[in-house]
């Protein structure tokens, strides 16, 4: 599989592309026709070129998701790592739920960063709509490591020495009301992971109408006449979806 790249570098590629087809079209074409679609390609071009150079000064938007994708992903597994090692030690016990709670407000303070890109794998035709239901995004898998952290609490308790078992059952009580607190507040936001699923697969479907659209250029005369127009057409519409910013980040697909 190749490399994934964003959404503004491959949208970019494909209208470069585009001009270039047009000019792989005239070749092809009789000696009778070249020059009248010589002139058109070059007129098509200086549009198409100029809209690719747009979408490649937006390569911004590429680096940004990547790296707000990435400090995500940190503070989840920070969060996942208090959450597992609850039951390692008394001192685990005491400190990593007090350090996830902690923790759990610098994740939504990275929410407030929008993703206005989002990575694109190589094999376009894996990102159907059914991806929409799958992997599991920000707030829903931090919303189980959260009830994961409460029931590791009693899981201790229960392991505990006879003699700690009535401290460590009152501090288990008190931390899971306040993490059953603090997850109840993820869970409500986890409509946001569905939209931006949503959000995902339509930029990709995007992607994938645009390299589809310029690798049929210079099919036939049809192809190389109407598929430039619709590109152009297209342009300001496919910016304005794509400038539909992601509040989460689908941890298990993206990272």
């Amino acid at each position: 599989m190749s490399k994934k790249k964003g959404v503004f570098t491959k949208l970019s590629k494909s209208y470069f592309l585009s001009a270039k087809s047009l000019f792989s079209y005239v070749k092809k074409t009789l000696f009778l026709f070249k020059p009248i679609v010589l002139i058109i390609s070059l007129l098509y071009s200086t549009i198409l070129i100029p809209i690719g150079i747009i979408f490649g000064g937006l390569i911004l938007f590429d680096w940004l998701s990547s790296i707000t994708d990435k400090i995500r992903y940190f503070i989840i597994k920070l969060m996942e790592t208090q959450s597992l090692l609850i039951t390692n030690s008394f001192l685990s016990f005491i400190l990593r739920p007090i350090l996830l709670v902690l923790i759990a407000p610098f994740f939504i303070l990275s929410v407030f960063i929008p993703k206005l890109s989002n990575n694109v794998g190589g094999d376009l035709a894996q990102n159907e709509l059914s991806d929409v239901t799958s992997g599991v995004g920000s707030f829903k898998r931090i919303n189980q490591i959260i009830w994961r952290a409460a029931s590791n609490l009693f899981i201790y308790v229960s392991n505990s020495a006879l003699i700690l078992k009535p401290i460590a059952g009152i501090v288990a009580i008190i931390y899971s009301i306040i993490l059953i607190i603090v997850g109840a507040a993820f869970f409500i936001l986890i409509p946001l992971d569905f939209i931006s699923r949503i959000i995902e697969n339509i930029r990709n479907k995007i992607v994938k109408f645009s390299s589809y659209m310029q690798q049929k250029i210079n099919k036939n005369m049809m192809t190389f006449l109407f598929i430039p127009i619709f590109l152009v057409l297209f342009a300001p519409l496919f910016l304005a979806i794509i400038l539909i910013p992601k509040f989460t980040t689908n941890i298990d697909l993206e990272v």
